[in-house]
């Protein structure tokens, strides 16, 4: 699924500042079905190597090669493309549109995609059933706790069946046991079939993975 080598990526100085190293020549395979946690401190790297792993941003240097295609020099609309193909999104902050409804936020991707609109309404109902918030579709994200919201952004990324889900911090705003529910689901999820790469400050939430890496001063190590 995943094949990163000699990831580089600098970002130029300002002023009389020397550029900036993110990521210092990063090696990695992810293969389909894994579940695999990036563990790092503020700082470390990992957020970079997000924004690549997510087609957010492109290398210095290296070669990505994801699911096949080497994106590793594609342009912005190609990249989009793929993103929208093969990627699903969890954030930490949910990024849920507050006028609309839960069922219409998990179905707003697929309208931006011209799924006609019957076709949005029974794929989202059936991504919040499998998120556990089956009859909450009307529901505004101002009515739900914060774990049921990020069960809807949860919801929202499974609509169209990516490849591989992305999940940076998606647990550092909930309560315990919200995070806990939210684990569970990650593991049915990785029993289903997903490729999941997460990114995490905890190490807790990071032991439920199969693989652990663990992103220090550009560099990523395995255990």
């Amino acid at each position: 699924m995943i094949r990163m080598q000699g990831i580089v990526k600098t970002y130029p100085g300002k002023g009389a500042q020397a550029p900036l190293e993110v990521l210092r020549g990063v090696d990695l395979r992810i293969r389909p079905g894994e579940y695999v946690a990036f563990v790092g401190a503020s700082g470390s790297g990992k957020s970079t190597l997000m924004h690549i792993l997510g087609c957010l941003d492109t290398p210095t240097d290296g070669r990505y090669v994801l699911d096949g295609e080497d994106v590793s020099r594609l342009d912005a609309g190609a990249l989009c493309r793929v993103r929208r193909e093969k990627i699903g999104f969890v954030f930490q902050g949910y990024q849920l549109l507050s006028k609309l409804t839960a069922a219409d936020n998990v179905a707003f991707p697929l309208m931006l995609r011209g799924i006609p609109e019957a076709e949005r309404a029974r794929r989202a109902e059936e991504a919040l059933s499998r998120v556990g918030l089956a009859g909450r579709g009307q529901s505004r994200p101002c009515e739900l706790s914060g774990g049921q919201q990020q069960r809807v952004a949860m919801a929202r990324a499974l609509c169209y069946s990516p490849r591989l889900l992305l999940l940076d911090e998606p647990t550092g705003a909930l309560d315990v046991d919200s995070r806990n529910g939210l684990l569970d689901l990650f593991d049915r999820l990785h029993q289903g079939g997903h490729t999941l790469v997460l990114i995490t400050h905890d190490p807790f939430v990071a032991a439920r993975a199969d693989r652990r890496y663990r992103v220090e001063n550009g560099l990523v190590r395995e255990g």
